[in-house]
């Protein structure tokens, strides 16, 4: 968002000591010195000392001592951008929200939504969302991870499937923030999901954000089915019109939608033309309900379901990487099958599970020609940043 400067006097970089543009990771700097800091923090240049030795730190400065200085006024990663084309006046900056979480006033990470009067496009930006899982990926897995193949290791992260009963609360209101609140949710948690899987840590970060962009979305629609599922089990008498998204259950009979910001059509038809992935005739709570699913199974269900996705998608090396993935887990599920359950003729309760899998993704293909009619009549008005991660989500 750009703001324009109500000051005459203009605000010094603290590592060059030029004119400053904005506060870029935390502090009054330049453009060039925040370049100068993302691409170097992490690099060689961090663990080498003064080039020259006698570097004059007021004037000129080698690439370690320029980091070192970056870093020595307070530069740190971790504290995002924001003001970062023009700055106001200078009072303003005297006292820099000292995080995200102080800027927005809540916790978390969060998606930027910016509408431009002169558009009636609303801009949806989520690089920062992107940056989080970057930072998770570069961390690497909570904790370590131990089972004898691939596919157990993989059920280890089933926390994040598990539907934790005891912390739901009602949705009254499913307005843009709960919209973003899901989206950020979801992906996070498919993100730190996948770390538990091996050979997802061995690709390279490209292909490994191209997979948790496609992925998250179909990830998403699964795990709102299986949790309703559970929750439909344990309270029965509740309804059939409860659904369960994230944490929150909604009762679609009586919650109350607020999709003025997506779209300027009547919120009816929003909600139609939204649902048109859904299941129409497939019962996937009695199909689940008829297997009885364990947590090494839903595991496998989940992976599966991304997996193809994916690779029906991308085609080309995501194909190949998807394929080898499904190869792996579908023979440690083989094993689980025979030494584990003592069920050596598993085809057709594998058969009964993979149909839900399967009446997901034909959903997607069967909708695809109703969303790009959705485009042309602007149903909705959402730009987003990486148009990729949204493809087939229903909002793209």
């Amino acid at each position: 968002m750009d703001i324009v400067s109500t000051s005459t006097s203009q605000p010094i970089c603290r590592i060059c000591n030029k004119k400053a543009n904005g506060n870029h990771f935390g502090v009054i700097s330049c453009r060039a010195c925040a370049i100068f800091f993302r691409r170097t923090t992490g690099s060689k240049w961090s663990k080498m000392k003064c080039l020259g030795g006698s570097c004059d730190h007021k004037k000129n400065y080698c690439k370690p001592c320029r980091l070192q200085k970056c870093q020595d006024v307070g530069m740190e990663t971790t504290k995002f951008q924001y003001n970062r084309d023009h700055i106001t006046s200078t009072a303003q900056f005297q006292l820099p929200p000292t995080s995200i979480e102080r800027y927005v006033g809540r916790p978390g990470f969060f998606l930027f939504c910016d509408t431009d009067a002169s558009s009636t496009k609303v801009r949806v930006d989520v690089r920062f969302l992107l940056e989080e899982a970057l930072r998770i990926l570069n961390s690497g897995s909570e904790s370590p991870v131990y089972a004898e193949n691939q596919l157990k290791k993989f059920s280890l992260g089933f926390k994040f499937i598990q539907l934790k009963i005891d912390k739901l609360k009602k949705m009254k209101l499913a307005d843009q923030q709960e919209t973003f609140d899901k989206w950020e949710h979801y992906f996070i948690t498919v993100t730190k999901w996948m770390m538990y899987f091996d050979e997802f840590q061995k690709l390279s970060r490209h292909l490994q954000m191209t997979l948790l962009q496609s992925i998250w979305h179909i990830w998403q629609r699964l795990h709102i089915y299986v949790s309703t599922y559970t929750y439909r089990k344990v309270f029965p008498f509740n309804g059939s019109s409860r659904l369960v998204i994230r944490d929150m259950y909604m009762d679609t009979d009586s919650a109350c939608i607020d999709s003025k910001w997506m779209s300027d059509y009547p919120v009816e038809h929003v909600m139609k033309y939204l649902s048109v992935q859904s299941f129409q005739t497939f019962d996937f709570i009695g199909a689940l309900d008829e297997i009885n699913p364990t947590e090494v199974e839903l595991t496998f269900l989940f992976a599966q379901l991304c997996f193809e996705y994916a690779g029906k998608r991308y085609q080309g090396d995501i194909l190949k990487v998807t394929d080898s993935f499904q190869k792996i887990l579908a023979n440690d599920l083989h094993h689980y099958y025979v030494d584990d359950m003592n069920r050596p003729r598993y085809s057709l309760r594998l058969t009964k599970l993979l149909k839900i899998n399967n009446a997901i993704q034909r959903a997607i293909w069967e909708s695809r020609p109703k969303m790009e009619l959705g485009k042309v009549f602007n149903v909705l008005k959402i730009q987003f940043s990486h148009p990729e991660m949204f493809e087939d989500s229903g909002y793209y």
